[in-house]
Parts: C-alpha cells; sequence; structure tokens
C-alpha cells in the first residue's frame, strides 16, 4: 500500500495506528480536517486546535515570513532556471499563506504572489510544497493557484508545472 493509501486509511480510522493527536480529534474535527485537505489539497486548512498537532497541516504564522520568503525564492529561482529559454522571469511579491505538516520531516505548503514578466508584468498567485529535511530544502511541487471553483476538483492538473500531485496532504510520484 502507498503511503497515501495508507495515510487516507488512518484519518477516516480504519487503521489501528493512528497517533495520539490524529486520535484526540473529535469527529466532527477530523471530518472538517479531512474536507479541508481534500478541496485544497493541504494548502488552506482552518486552524483545527491550539498547539503543535503531529501528522496534520496546521496554519503557520506569517510572522516567520523571512524563513516561508526563502522558501518562495527558492522556488522561483528553480522556476526561473528550468524554464530560461522561454524567457520565464518571476519576481516575488508577498507571502500570503504558509501551512505546515509534520511528518517525518517538515512539509511547508505555501501560497505566494509573483510577478510574471513573461506575462506583461501581471501578479499571480503560486502555491509550492516543500520539503524541509533536517535543513536539506527542496521544492517537491510548483503550481499556479488554482480558481476556487476548480480546488479539489482534480480538474486542475494543467496548472502543475512539475512534480506530482498532492494527496490527502501527501506527494504522490
Amino acid at each position: 500500500m502507498d503511503s497515501a493509501e495508507s495515510y487516507k486509511k488512518r484519518m477516516q480510522g480504519e487503521d489501528s495506528d493512528l497517533d495520539d493527536d490524529e486520535r484526540s480529534l473529535p469527529d466532527e474535527d477530523r471530518a472538517l480536517y479531512e474536507c479541508e485537505v481534500a478541496k485544497s489539497e493541504g494548502f488552506d486548512i482552518p486552524k483545527i486546535r491550539d498547539g503543535p498537532m503531529f501528522n496534520l497541516i496546521q496554519p503557520r504564522d506569517l510572522n516567520r515570513s523571512d524563513e516561508y520568503k526563502e522558501y518562495a525564492q527558492l522556488a522561483i529561482d528553480e522556476y526561473n532556471r528550468r524554464f530560461s529559454e522561454t524567457n520565464a522571469k518571476l519576481e516575488l511579491v508577498k507571502v500570503s499563506k504558509a501551512m505546515a505538516h509534520l511528518f517525518d520531516i517538515m512539509r511547508y505548503y505555501i501560497t505566494f504572489e509573483a510577478k510574471d514578466f513573461a506575462d506583461g508584468g501581471k501578479t499571480k498567485t503560486y502555491q509550492i510544497v516543500v520539503r524541509d529535511a533536517m535543513r536539506k530544502i527542496s521544492v517537491l511541487s510548483f503550481r499556479l493557484k488554482p480558481a476556487e471553483d476548480e480546488q479539489g476538483s482534480g480538474n486542475h492538473g494543467k496548472e502543475w508545472i512539475w512534480e506530482g500531485h498532492l494527496f490527502y496532504g501527501h506527494l504522490v510520484a
């Protein structure tokens, strides 16, 4: 069973190895959490409980935005490098949202705005998934943020710029 299937089963209570944080979520909180993860693919999860919750995606305070700006800039630099032959050029405007998922590593789901100079300098909203494994940082996914009516529909696959899709907060290769 791949990690996405395992995670889904654990979140649905089908596995007995739920960690204490997952097990302690009341059914209505767990249902809300699962719905929001499915709808936003981890990028827009409301605060469910105070304090750290292992294995649950949680909103982060943007007061630490320098760290998230670094991650967004890393993704932009990679984008500009990968697509340099097409004169792609993004420039960071601001980080608007950050989520964190502590699983076996830290995974961040970051939404940010950037100017797209290949498209006349229009400001667009992008989303990235960044893995921070003991300060070995890598950008797993990069996409234009889907329109609200496309979120969770699976119809925005064309918007992924690289890597895989997310399923219940896990990258599926």
